[in-house]
Order: structure tokens, then C-alpha cells, then sequence
């Protein structure tokens, strides 16, 4: 379901950074900022933010007929402006979306040597402290020009962590071979964030294909490097693989990398699933068997899940009573890992992949019963855990509660079943409304009276000894067609 998981937090990302922007343009800053909560207890705040975004397009869509002068003038005053870019949301989105006719005023802002010191001036910002060339890079968005690097060295290597890694984000991103350089000398910076955002700009420029030749391969040694040092070890293994499988599967899975005494060689050990790299059944198995015997903590629980997690890949019989024992397991890392071990053994990886393309191609009623109580137990849990029961019903997910509910009791929850029916409780005789405008206006008046406890079936929810992901694998391989 990872597909799933990433269209669920970006939306959720993308709305909430909207709501703060929209209410923070509203009212008076010195107001504490707004949660989502402010959602549920008053849903016009929801049509009062999608009418402020159609609003924002708009603007955006005017702002095609700028002269070149015009655009200059929005894009300096954008840049230099003392107001953070939560309260600019609206023009520093029509900039964005104009990329790349920004590209001539951007560059003549960092062509003029008298700017470079107010450029890296650093100043308060919507959470972090921010700089002018911060946002320089920002309205690149993908599009840099080489000649834009070079004018960027001094900020790539400024002493501010905040300046190099916004920097090297779009550096890296552009996928240009006169990046080279400096991504390679940002993935042997010191500081963690900096490494990861020139990871995020490679991995940017792949999904774009725009990555050069002269990265591709110039950039292998920095990444076996940053593994060997246990350091951005998912990070710069996923990258290695996706750059050159043969390379990363041959190194991945040597000696010296596959060394129990590493601190984050779960990391590796799931990218290597990821990517199916064969590695050896009796060097998992040998894996298993060390970290079981250790103590239960992080790292060991995370490198005894992953591993069981290979283990059913094998599709061997005598690794299957194995399996179902871990996945009693009191540990969540273990348990879950040897779930996905058990949904490999039964030849049902990627079956939520199929699931969600069914339902894309044939819509909710083209699932069997059983697929959608998958996907509605699926979506409570995620919405849960993102921001509680309010936000779940709050959104489109709640429309199949009844759904949900149908399939906590199938799949066999008892302590997730009473928490969920303890919220539905709180609605009354009525129950949550299937319409979701209707369900939003009720759940204001719901929740208002009750948001004590929804927290408390929150913490009770999150708490939960049950494993969902046990219990769903379960639910999967019983009924699989």
C-alpha cells in the first residue's frame, strides 16, 4: 500500500501547509497558530481555504500575461521581502508555477555581487530561519540553469546548514553535470540534512529524468562511502540501487556491509527487499537466529523485522512456522516484519499495489467485500495515526466507516474494535453521516462536545497492543483469490 501511503501524506501535507497559510493571511499573527482541529469545529474554514486556493490559481493564471519588467519586480520582491513565505503563499505561488520564465530575473539577482551579502542574510522564518538565496533556489523548481551554480557556490558552502542544504536541494535537482562537484562535496558534509537534501535532489532529478551520466556514475563511490560509515544509510542505498543495480546489489550484500555490529543495517537490509537482491536464505536465516538472540531494542527489533521480512521471500515450508511465530511477537518491528515475511510466502507481495489499481480502474464497487474492508481498515488506521479519529471522519475516508468497523470485527480486533465503536458511540443514535459535507457539519457539533474524548480514545488507539499489520496479513492471506 505505499502508493496509497505517500498520496495520503502528501494530501494531508499539502492541506495543512494551505490551512496555515490561509489563516495565518486572516488573522492576527499574534494568535496562536491554527491546527486541524479548527477544521472539525468549524468545517467553513475547509470551503473558506478551497475558495483562497481557486483564488491563488487564478492570480496564477493572470500572472502568465506579465511583462518581463512586471515578472522582475514580483520575482525581487518575492525574494527580498521581510514577510515569511506563509504570509507570500499567493505570489510565491504564482512564481512557482512560471518556472522557468523566472529564470532571467533570478539570475541577474545573484549576477549582482552587491546582493550576496543581503542574499545569505539569515532571518525568522515560518518554523526555521530562512534566507533571500533560500528562496532564489526555491523558484528554480527543477529548472536550474547551469550558470546558476556557479553563482551559488558561496551559498553551498555558507556556514549555515539552513543555506547548503536548500542549495543543494535544487543544485542537486537540476541533475546537471556541472552539479557534480558539489553534490559530491555535500554528501561528505557534516551535517546530516545537508547529505539528505543533496540525496533528495538526485533522487528529484531521477524522477524527472534529468539526471546526467556524469551524476550517475560520478556519484557511486560518495554513496558506497556514506553506507560503509553507517551514515543516510536508506537514503543513499535506495539511490545506489536505483543508479546502478548490479553495483549496489554486488555491495549491498558483501561481508564488510552485511556486518551484524551496524547500527542501521536494517536499512539496508530493506532496500534490499525493496529491490529483490538475492541474498542468501542461510544468511538470513543466520541473521534471524543473531538477532534474536539479542536484546529486544532499537536497532535489534528493526534488523530481527527486516529479516523476517526476507525470510518468507524463500518460499521455503520450514520457514513458515518460523514466521508465524514472530508474528505473535510482543515486539511491533518484529511482528510486522514477520507479517511481510508471511504475505511473501503465500506469493502476495504487492497485493495491496493491485488492490488500489482495481479500485482506480473499476472504482470502490469493483473490490469484493473483503478487498474493501481491507482498504476501509487500511485508511482508519492511517487517518488515526495521522491526526486522529476527528480527522478520519472529517474526511473522505469516514464515508466507509461502517466498512471499516465491518472489518475490525472480521479481521479479528478486539482491542481497535471496542476504541472504534466507543467513538462511533459518541455520535449518538445517528451515527456518522455517510455524506461527507453532512457528516463534516455534524462532527463540528460532536466533536466540540466531545473533544476530551476523542483524545482519549486517540491515546487509547495509539497505544493499542494489537498490530495492525499482523492482523490485516492475516485477513489477506485468508482470503486470497
Amino acid at each position: 500500500m505505499t502508493k496509497i501511503v505517500i498520496i495520503c501524506v502528501v494530501v494531508l501535507a499539502i492541506a495543512g501547509i494551505a490551512l496555515l497559510q490561509f489563516l495565518r493571511a486572516e488573522r492576527d499573527s499574534a494568535q496562536s497558530e491554527p491546527g486541524f482541529r479548527e477544521f472539525v469545529k468549524d468545517p467553513q474554514l475547509w470551503n473558506e481555504m478551497l475558495d483562497a486556493n481557486a483564488g491563488a490559481s487564478q492570480l496564477a493564471s493572470e500572472a502568465e500575461s506579465w511583462g518581463e519588467d512586471q515578472l522582475a519586480e514580483e520575482v525581487e520582491r518575492y525574494v527580498f521581502s521581510p514577510k515569511t513565505k506563509r504570509d507570500l503563499w499567493a505570489i510565491g505561488r504564482q512564481l512557482g508555477e512560471m518556472s522557468p520564465k523566472t529564470n532571467d530575473a533570478l539570475l541577474n539577482i545573484l549576477r549582482d555581487q552587491t546582493n550576496e551579502t543581503r542574499l545569505a542574510q539569515l532571518r525568522p522564518g515560518d518554523f526555521l530561519e530562512e534566507a533571500p538565496v533560500m528562496r532564489v533556489c526555491e523558484l528554480f523548481d527543477g529548472n536550474m540553469p547551469a550558470e546558476a551554480i556557479e553563482l551559488l557556490t558561496p551559498y553551498l558552502s555558507h556556514e549555515s546548514d539552513q543555506i547548503r542544504k536548500d542549495c543543494i536541494l535544487s543544485v542537486a535537482e537540476s541533475g546537471l553535470p556541472e552539479a557534480l562537484p558539489a553534490i559530491r562535496r555535500a554528501l561528505a558534509d557534516e551535517d546530516e540534512y545537508v547529505r539528505s537534501y543533496a540525496l533528495m535532489g538526485m533522487k528529484r532529478a531521477i524522477e524527472n529524468d534529468k539526471l546526467s551520466d556524469e551524476i550517475r556514475f560520478g556519484v557511486v563511490a560518495d554513496l558506497d562511502r556514506l553506507v560503509a560509515q553507517d551514515l543516510n544509510v536508506e537514503d543513499a542505498a535506495r539511490l545506489m540501487a536505483q543508479l546502478d543495480p548490479k553495483h549496489a546489489e554486488d555491495f549491498l550484500l558483501s561481508d564488510s556491509v552485511l556486518n551484524t555490529e551496524k547500527r542501521y543495517l536494517h536499512e539496508v537490509l530493506r532496500v534490499v527487499g525493496q529491490f529483490d537482491f538475492e541474498i542468501r536464505r542461510e544468511k538470513v536465516k543466520s541473521l534471524v537466529e543473531t538477532y534474536a538472540g539479542r536484546e529486544m531494542t532499537y536497532p535489534n527489533t528493526y534488523a530481527l523485522g527486516e529479516s523476517l521480512a526476507l525470510l518468507g521471500s524463500f518460499r521455503e515450508p520450514d520457514d513458515e512456522q518460523i514466521l508465524e511465530r514472530y508474528s505473535k511477537h510482543e515486539e511491533d518491528r518484529v511482528s510486522d516484519g514477520a507479517a511481510r515475511g508471511l504475505i511473501s510466502f503465500h506469493n502476495l507481495k504487492g497485493f495491496e499495489e493491485r488492490i488500489w489499481e482495481k479500485e482506480q480502474a473499476g472504482g470502490w464497487e469493483s473490490l469484493t467485500k473483503e478487498q474493501q474492508m481491507y482498504v476501509a481498515v487500511f485508511w482508519l488506521d492511517s487517518e488515526v495515526n495521522n491526526g486522529g479519529h476527528s480527522q478520519y471522519f472529517f474526511n473522505s475516508a469516514g464515508d466507509n466507516w461502517q466498512t471499516a468497523l465491518d472489518g475490525l470485527k472480521a479481521m479479528g480486533f478486539k482491542e481497535r474494535l471496542g476504541i472504534f465503536q466507543g467513538v462511533l458511540d459518541l455520535f449518538g443514535d445517528k451515527k456518522p453521516l455517510t455524506d461527507r459535507g453532512k457528516r463534516q457539519d455534524q462532527l463540528s457539533v460532536v466533536y466540540s462536545k466531545h473533544e476530551e474524548a476523542f483524545d482519549q480514545f486517540d491515546s487509547a488507539y495509539y497505544k493499542a497492543s494489537e498490530s495492525v499489520e499482523v492482523f490485516s496479513t492475516r485477513f489477506v492471506i485468508q482470503n486470497a483469490d
